[in-house]
């Protein structure tokens, strides 16, 4: 199949998913050969190749500006329940809630409103607003309810390994309701 004819192939599926109540996007990207695949965002355990960390300066102005409501900061914490209740039934730890990951939360919830990928806007990879902090990180938007993001997350092989990973012991969850309503979700992990 060709680029153009899968990539129409793609726009045509997310079209009809989004009708059907809400579409997970995770870098979706298609191969030279068509294969579509998906990417949950991890890095190893080691000092970034230069030896920086990095904390992005704006984070804690850029986390004020995460919109919501009550039911979608109840839903943030409700899908982590729920992600520790998963991790417990499948013989794992429970994460405890981090507030600098909170806090990283609700800066790459923004900013995946802003541009859907594990890439922040300004081009700089996704951990670091917290390179402390941050090593995994789900991302997910269009879903009103814990139960559908956390379903959609585990439904993806990528993102389940980021929810059932055994050396992820803290995490956090944030959602920014843009101006049409959309949900956008950011799922952060850490050691």
């Amino acid at each position: 199949m060709s680029k153009s004819k899968s990539k129409k192939l793609l726009i045509c599926l997310a079209l009809i998913l989004a009708l059907a109540g809400g579409v997970v996007s995770y870098n979706v990207a298609v191969k030279g050969d068509g294969v579509v695949t998906e990417e949950a965002a991890v890095r190893d355990a080691g000092v970034p190749a230069d030896g920086i960390v990095y904390i992005e300066p704006e984070m804690v102005s850029l986390a004020g500006v995460l919109s919501g409501t009550a039911e979608s900061q109840a839903a943030a914490k409700a899908a982590f329940d729920i992600v520790n209740a998963k991790r417990q039934e499948a013989g794992l730890g429970a994460l405890t809630w981090n507030t600098g990951l909170e806090q990283a939360s609700a800066v790459r919830a923004v900013e995946a409103s802003q541009s859907f990928s594990h890439t922040r806007p300004d081009g700089s990879d996704w951990w670091t607003v917290n390179s402390n902090l941050m090593y995994g990180e789900n991302l997910a938007k269009g879903y009103a309810s814990a139960d559908a993001a956390v379903t959609a997350w585990l439904n993806s092989p990528t993102h389940k390994a980021n929810i059932m990973d055994v050396e992820f012991v803290s995490g956090a969850i944030a959602i920014h309701v843009n101006s049409n309503g959309q949900w956008f979700w950011a799922q952060e992990f850490g050691y």
